[in-house]
């Protein structure tokens, strides 16, 4: 129910591009006489909301969509209009309602991919000053490293209704290892692998320092709460847990726990995802992903890793 005094709702229908929708339009009414009186304001935005639902039946990007991909890039309108090749008012004219074409609409959409956004700023560089085009440039450089440390493919909502609460660090290595391993066991069966072959994939204690680490970053992104309390120190060969690094030292595969402890759900799944994305990754190249990653390069070498600069990298990954 809209808020503002003398607007009313009323449900009405309208015909646009030949499809008939539904919406409820605002109008305002004279606080004297109770007349309805014209306000070209309510008009503007009753027009931008009816066409967005348009927009949404044929598929096209809305008008705060739109705006939410060219705020990505740090651009006004005109900047991302001619990053992406189009008229210099396009999307002015887009993210005011007008209806956009669906070839434009697919270039719009494109350029929601740094990887794509980088090579249309490149075709379009001569539209841009040399110093808006550095600026940009170093925007979608820094989004596109980004997105390919975006590893793990999940929905947030899945998880937020899951109990949790932060574990100590032991349970955390000791499920991570449980997991991992079985997921290693069931493979071998899947395919028929003798089992001294399947006890050679077993974790190890390099990949075990790394996989906590991811199941930290996740942990805050999703829960905003760490998975576990103890400290992340910043190594040479990336994020370790020192306790951790004591209690499984050397380089032989991990066995499986005997016995498992009991942790909450929601970090059950957050291990699970991590060894299904992160864990199919050698630890080498795990290595080289942390050495990538701001908590790690822009922390000195033997300090612990602050946490929220964990957070705050996480949450723009996974943004």
């Amino acid at each position: 129910m809209d808020k503002r005094e003398n607007v009313k709702i009323r449900k009405v229908e309208a015909n646009v591009k030949g499809i008939n929708i539904e919406f409820e339009e605002y109008y305002k009414i004279d606080p004297v006489t109770g007349e309805e009186i014209f306000d070209r304001n309510i008009e503007i935005e009753n027009d931008t909301r009816l066409y967005d639902l348009y927009k949404k039946q044929v598929n096209l990007l809305t008008s705060s969509e739109i705006k939410d991909i060219r705020k990505k890039y740090d651009m006004n309108q005109k900047e991302f209009a001619l990053a992406i090749g189009v008229g210099e008012i396009t999307i002015h004219r887009f993210e005011n309602g007008s209806i956009q074409t669906e070839s434009v609409d697919s270039i719009i959409k494109l350029s929601e991919d740094p990887d794509i956004m980088y090579n249309l700023l490149i075709k379009n560089q001569n539209n841009l000053s040399n110093n808006d085009f550095n600026k940009f440039l170093n925007k979608v450089i820094a989004l596109k490293k980004l997105k390919h440390h975006k590893i793990a493919n999940f929905n947030i909502n899945d998880y937020i209704n899951l109990d949790f609460k932060t574990e100590t660090v032991d349970n955390v290595a000791n499920w991570l290892i449980i997991e991992y391993n079985t997921q290693i066991d069931n493979v071998s069966k899947k395919y028929g692998i003798e089992d001294n072959c399947a006890k050679a994939e077993y974790i190890t204690p390099l990949k075990l320092q790394k996989l906590l680490y991811y199941i930290q970053g996740l942990t805050l992104r999703i829960y905003d709460k760490p998975a576990y309390s103890d400290n992340i120190v910043a190594w040479q060969y990336g994020p370790v847990i020192e306790a951790i690094y004591q209690k499984y030292k050397g380089r032989n595969p991990i066995s499986t726990p005997k016995a498992s402890c009991i942790i909450c759900d929601g970090l059950k799944k957050i291990i699970e995802l991590v060894v299904s994305s992160y864990g199919q990754m050698e630890a080498g190249t795990l290595i080289n992903l942390t050495h990538d990653e701001e908590p790690w390069t822009n922390t000195e070498n033997k300090k612990t890793i602050n946490t929220n600069k964990i957070k705050e990298y996480f949450n723009k990954v996974y943004e």
